[in-house]
């Protein structure tokens, strides 16, 4: 193999860019895999709530060091080696391709990352979160808006589970609620008051939510499940919250003034916002078809800043 020493200033650039591939470039594989080790376990504590300000920091100083090293090494490149095949154009495209596969497969099939855009799901999960979604199981297969497979639902949902799934009005679109009615369910909910099967889920009072800007709200502790979670309401007493749209399978449920009942159809889940009276959800735009759940929020980060 003919002698084809590392251009110093490429080194630097792939290094920051992606630290594995720099080190690759310049023959250092061995360093390429301790950076990958040291990038997966960045991403692993996203996922594991550590507060997404820190990581980005401990990213950036990752890549100068990454950039720094393999400066280092294209400098001290001793005159007459040859570059092995992994740090040649083609051998950096066969891994950087790999690389790019084995990510969209773990995202399309096991775990995936979402980001919560609104106030529905407060005081539990506040605007600009990060969700970890477990897949797998859930068989809405595909990620970047590329459907892999669609496969029946063979996880198990539960009362109280937060999933993410395709709003129905508009499927590219993701939504993330709770759920609160499983296929052959009666949900209704009544003045604030949520009932499954005819039975009243108990909510017990907790201390006000005041969120920046905002009014107290009144905080309830429920449990579906086994599932603890908080709910809140505003103190302005509704007989109902909002507008009915007119969904499919509309004919299950029975509208008042108090409020709604649905029968839940097989194939489908009823799901609730926490933030019961600030959620668009089923009760205005209906059920969730089981072929449009994503999969069940494994874990959730806190904002950047928090």
């Amino acid at each position: 193999m003919t002698p084809n020493p590392p251009y110093k200033w490429l080194a630097a650039l792939l290094g920051f860019i992606a630290p594995p591939l720099g080190l690759l470039y310049t023959g250092s594989a061995r360093w390429a895999v301790a950076y990958l080790v040291l990038t997966l376990v960045a991403v692993g504590l996203v996922w594991a709530g550590m507060g997404s300000v820190y990581v980005a920091l401990a990213g950036l100083l990752l890549s100068l060091a990454a950039a720094a090293h393999a400066w280092r090494v294209a400098v001290r490149w001793a005159a007459g080696r040859s570059r092995a095949w992994f740090g040649r154009w083609y051998g950096l495209l066969g891994v950087a391709v790999a690389a790019g596969l084995a990510l969209f497969g773990l995202r399309a099939f096991v775990v995936e990352p979402f980001s919560m855009a609104d106030t529905s799901m407060l005081p539990g999960i506040a605007p600009g979160s990060v969700l970890v979604v477990d897949k797998w199981g859930y068989g809405h297969y595909g990620s970047f808006g590329i459907e892999v497979a669609q496969r029946p639902v063979s996880a198990p949902v539960r009362h109280g589970d937060v999933i993410v799934f395709a709003y129905p009005p508009e499927p590219l679109i993701r939504y993330a609620k709770r759920v609160v009615g499983l296929p052959g369910d009666t949900v209704a909910y009544r003045r604030g008051q949520l009932r499954i099967n005819g039975l009243a889920v108990k909510h017990t009072p907790a201390a006000d939510f005041v969120a920046p800007g905002d009014e107290a709200m009144q905080q309830f502790e429920e449990q579906l499940s086994g599932e603890r979670y908080r709910v809140l309401y505003a103190r302005d007493e509704r007989p109902f919250f909002q507008v009915i749209e007119d969904f499919p399978l509309r004919d299950n449920c029975r509208i008042d003034p108090e409020g709604i009942a649905c029968q839940v159809p097989d194939g489908h889940y009823y799901v609730m916002g926490d933030n019961r009276d600030n959620s668009s959800d089923s009760r205005a735009w209906g059920f969730v078809p089981a072929r449009h759940v994503v999969g069940r929020v494994w874990r959730v980060t806190a904002p950047a800043g928090e």
